[in-house]
């Protein structure tokens, strides 16, 4: 079985190809190029590896088109057959690396889980099993020579300088890639799956692949830091920890991918199932009127960021936008380069409240924070929904949208700004509009499951004196009391939730539960004109009465079966 590493070829052509980075004569002689030319290529190659395992992708695929030259060059000269070096032929002859590399040219990883139903844990076996049934689409992207070659070159530029066995995934739509030690490599597309087919030879390649993918950190991982969270070029989040803070000689290592797809509301509704035509409608109504909206969800993976930028993409293009984004996973420049967007990074010397004042500063009509971890965020978000009248919106994490403004409250508090619950919650409220929360059905379907709008309810009451005016005056008056005492008895809170659409698994329809408030039409129509509201209101009430019929068919052919 041929196993091209560890094997005096593979020496040989790594010996060479270092040597030929580092002689501009020889690269010069190799590529075909001016010696000029060599010596500037040369001299930009160091940047280029270190922009590739910071996970530019251009990068990568040009350092392998460049080692794939000088594979082609290196065989004709030692008068070595390729298929010597790897069995193009018979792919399970190879170790499986390099049966799963091929695999993964061909197939990407995410639509091989989601195909065969991979849980838990996928084998050699099984691997190779799939490899068989994509025999067809492998055959023939091999049947093109430099494709073999390509092959070659990526598994010497991933054993040499990339991330190894796991180099190719990190471009590929999965959520996460992780290490737990030599023989434990996992990914996450949706569920945590164990790749017991693959391992590291030893330590010190997850050691090198810890240190090359957070180079760009500002403080350096090591003994004094055995714990560090970095951000690749491509906004991947890198967190290792190694170093004596974890068991005996564990080196654990987690990349959090962020290929965040640009996904419309028109698409979710249409094309993913995601939403409908209700929910489609109020999320432009809710934009367009500068709501303020969170989007949630419990599960790791369901689309929380990928929603965001739907609703950031319906904001208008003559606004001005703000988003604090951890390490720009939203990308909203490059996925919408016609709005007015304006991304700023927290850093050690930018904390959350300066970055928030540059944007105000900067005229944002709108400020996003891509995901909700810490208390100045929502701090800062509340602040500016309720100072500046500015639309706000993010993600956070959350059992279900019921929770929100306790969880909202429990991480204000944790601030400068607030000491008090009552007041927290009181702001949250007058702040935050709408909450919309994904869920994934046990088939694996993402959608919206609820639409929740946080409606304020005052507690500051005033009424004229009782004992004053005629007889009917005082009557009124003191019903009116008895109105407000009965308010403060039923809503303790200064706040009460109005579910505005929920999802029905039974039925699989989405229902319309209850209109927003009439507190929440007032609050966008400095925004829309009345013709524009009035136009929602009316399709929310007839796709109600029609929600309602299906449901009672639905009820009927349930009691027929019956």
């Amino acid at each position: 079985m041929p196993k091209f590493f560890n094997t005096q070829v593979y020496d040989t052509i790594t010996k060479k190809l270092d040597e030929t980075y580092s002689s501009p004569d020889k690269y010069s002689e190799i590529y075909d190029i001016p010696r000029e030319q060599a010596e500037k290529e040369i001299s930009s190659y160091v940047n280029l590896k270190d922009a590739a395992s910071l996970g530019n992708r251009e990068s990568r695929e040009y350092l392998i088109n460049q080692y794939s030259k000088f594979l082609i060059y290196f065989m004709k000269k030692n008068k070595i057959n390729i298929d010597d070096l790897i069995d193009f032929d018979n792919i399970q002859n190879n170790i499986i690396v390099i049966a799963f590399e091929i695999l993964m040219n061909v197939v990407d990883i995410g639509d091989i889980i989601k195909k065969y139903n991979i849980v838990i844990r996928v084998t050699e076996e099984e691997i190779r099993a799939i490899i068989d049934k994509e025999m067809p689409l492998i055959k023939e992207f091999l049947s093109n020579p430099m494709n073999r070659v390509k092959i070659l070159a990526t598994l010497v530029y991933t054993r040499e300088y990339g991330q190894d066995c796991i180099d190719t995934m990190q471009h590929h739509n999965i959520n996460e890639i992780g290490i737990l030690d030599m023989d434990y490599i996992y990914v996450i597309k949706g569920d945590k799956i164990h790749l017991k087919f693959l391992k590291f030879e030893n330590e010190d390649i997850i050691l090198n692949i810890q240190k090359k993918t957070t180079q760009d950190s500002p403080n350096n991982y090591d003994q004094h830091n055995p714990f560090l969270v970095a951000a690749k070029r491509n906004s991947s989040r890198i967190t290792v920890a190694g170093y004596g803070c974890t068991p005996a000689h564990d080196l654990y290592y987690n990349e959090r991918i962020f290929n965040l797809s640009k996904i419309s509301l028109e698409e979710m509704r249409d094309r993913y199932n995601t939403i409908d035509e209700l929910m489609c409608r109020f999320g432009c109504l809710n934009q367009k009127g500068r709501g303020s909206h969170f989007i949630t969800g419990s599960d790791m993976g369901v689309g929380k960021s990928t929603f965001l930028l739907a609703m950031l993409e319906k904001v208008p293009d003559e606004w001005g936008i703000g988003i604090l984004d951890t390490q720009n996973e939203l990308q909203a420049r490059r996925k919408y380069p016609r709005k007015n967007a304006l991304t700023l990074i927290e850093t050690e010397t930018m904390d959350i409240k300066r970055c928030f004042q540059i944007m105000l500063k900067m005229a944002r009509d709108v400020l996003y924070v891509g995901e909700i971890t810490k208390p100045e965020e929502v701090g800062e978000l509340i602040n500016a929904s309720l100072r500046l009248n500015s639309g706000v919106g993010g993600t956070l994490h959350s059992l279900s949208p019921y929770e929100v403004v306790t969880n909202l409250r429990n991480l204000m508090l944790r601030t400068d700004m607030y000491s008090d619950g009552p007041i927290a919650e009181a702001d949250i409220a007058r702040g935050l509009d709408t909450i919309f929360h994904l869920a994934k059905l046990p088939n694996g379907r993402i959608l919206v499951e609820y639409v929740v709008e946080v409606e304020y309810v005052e507690q500051d009451h005033f009424v004229d004196k009782i004992d004053e005016g005629t007889l009917k005056e005082r009557f009124m008056s003191f019903l009116k009391l008895g109105q407000m005492a009965l308010s403060k008895y039923l809503y303790t809170k200064a706040y009460k939730y109005n579910t505005i659409i929920q999802y029905d698994r039974e039925y699989d329809v989405w229902v319309p539960k209850s209109m927003p408030s009439d507190q929440y039409f007032s609050k966008i129509k400095k925004y829309m004109t009345e013709e524009e509201i009035d136009d929602f209101k009316k399709f929310f009430l007839e796709e109600k009465e029609r929600v309602e019929k299906i449901i009672k068919e639905r009820k009927k052919e349930i009691a027929k079966k019956v």
